[in-house]
């Protein structure tokens, strides 16, 4: 599959994706108040998109680490394609300067031919002319031995020059020829070369103008995904928060019920024998876990509030046991406390025991004195685990510390 393939595909389905996004995000807005398990869906729906997002982003990148990489071959390629036509070009250059200085010598040889012709002519004619009477008459006459020497010598300088004169009218034709060659072979055969070479240019340029067309066109795609995945980031936060909001007023709201029925229900006759009266009890309460207090009631906590009740070290999924006999009022997530279990000891005392890794009894039930009811964590934020634990009556908070029996040092 080509880059140009896969580009348009994941163009098409992020589109789609977009158009969903939008529809989701506007669907979020406009209804706040959508119940609970609408609100998780649709905060499913979104993570799902933003996996597929991220997923597709990832792809995206890859394919553009590939293009880059063939775009930088090509360039290279293109650059010593680039310079074998120069090196050709030059080649031509030089070959037509040479071809220039043959055709000069080729007049010259012509010149020189016509020269050559014409002096040949002149001693064919003069031996036609004079024949070879001359040197018989001179043998014959017997006048001078001298005289004869000298004519023998001069008649074989005749045929010697004109012997040269053919051969070298010879030699100046062929060299003629040879130029001729020369001139319509080098030169036809550098400029096939160069037309090659130019065609060769061609087609790599048009490769790597396609090659950075798909990665400027993937590059506005991945800037496309990256906007997208930062909406698809906020609308989750939305949704999260929303979520967060209706889970801590369900929370709020089950307190508020259990504590109105509680109250209710507990009543002097239906008050079970074996529960004694926290009021009596002052002093000496059980501790709910063993552990260091990490702070105390009153004391400033980093949030610029003051303690209304006391933090307690623990172990991780170590048991917190009930500090008196009551009912469970609430048992669940509770904004800032984390999983919660809030004991009605009647008379309007409440004990609140917070943090906990998990709730070990239920809204109603009834607890006694040293009952395992959480098991210690650091729900609720805290980067440790500990207990959080409070004491109230009629709503106001009480220094723990004085009901709690003390502990030996």
């Amino acid at each position: 599959m080509n880059s140009k393939t896969i580009i348009q595909r994941t163009y098409k389905k992020d589109r789609f994706n977009a158009i969903l996004l939008n529809s989701l995000f506007l669907f979020s807005l406009a209804f706040l108040t959508l119940p609970t398990p609408v609100v998780a869906q649709n905060l499913s729906t979104l993570q799902k998109q933003i996996k597929e997002s991220k997923s597709s982003k990832k792809e995206q990148t890859k394919l553009q680490q590939q293009l880059e990489s063939q775009i930088a071959q090509s360039e290279q390629e293109t650059a010593a394609a680039s310079f074998k036509l120069q090196q050709t070009e030059e080649a031509i250059a030089l070959e037509k300067k040479r071809l220039r200085d043959l055709k000069a010598e080729t007049e010259q040889l012509n010149i020189d031919k016509v020269k050559q012709q014409k002096l040949l002519e002149q001693q064919l004619i003069s031996a036609y002319m004079a024949g070879q009477n001359d040197l018989v008459k001179l043998l014959l006459n017997q006048e001078d031995l001298s005289k004869i020497i000298r004519a023998k010598s001069y008649y074989h300088y005749l045929n010697k020059a004109r012997l040269e004169s053919i051969e070298q009218l010879q030699a100046t034709q062929e060299r003629i020829e040879s130029n001729k060659n020369e001139q319509t072979d080098s030169l036809a055969s550098l400029q096939r070369m160069r037309d090659e070479q130019v065609e060769n240019n061609q087609k790599l340029a048009e490769e790597r103008d396609k090659r950075t067309k798909a990665l400027r066109e993937l590059k506005q795609d991945i800037n496309y995904q990256s906007v997208r995945l930062a909406q698809l980031g906020d609308a989750e936060k939305k949704l999260k928060k929303q979520l967060k909001k209706q889970r801590e007023a369900r929370a709020e709201k089950e307190l508020a019920a259990a504590k109105a029925k509680a109250t209710k229900q507990m009543t002097p006759k239906s008050e079970d024998k074996s529960h004694s009266k926290i009021a009596t009890l002052k002093g000496q309460l059980k501790w709910p876990i063993r552990g260091k207090v990490l702070a105390s009631f009153g004391s400033q906590r980093s949030d610029q509030v003051k303690w209304k009740g006391i933090s307690i070290a623990a172990n991780e999924g170590e048991k917190v046991r009930a500090v008196a006999t009551g009912r469970v009022l609430f048992a669940g997530y509770f904004k800032g406390y984390g999983m919660v279990i809030a004991l009605d000891h009647s008379d309007d005392y409440i004990t609140l025991y917070g943090y906990n890794q998990a709730l070990l009894q239920e809204t109603g039930d009834i607890v006694f004195q040293g009952d395992a009811i959480a098991l210690a964590g650091h729900s609720g934020g805290q980067d440790k685990n500990s207990l959080y634990f409070e004491l109230s009556h009629k709503g106001k908070a009480q220094d723990p510390m004085s009901w709690l029996e003390p502990r030996r040092r």
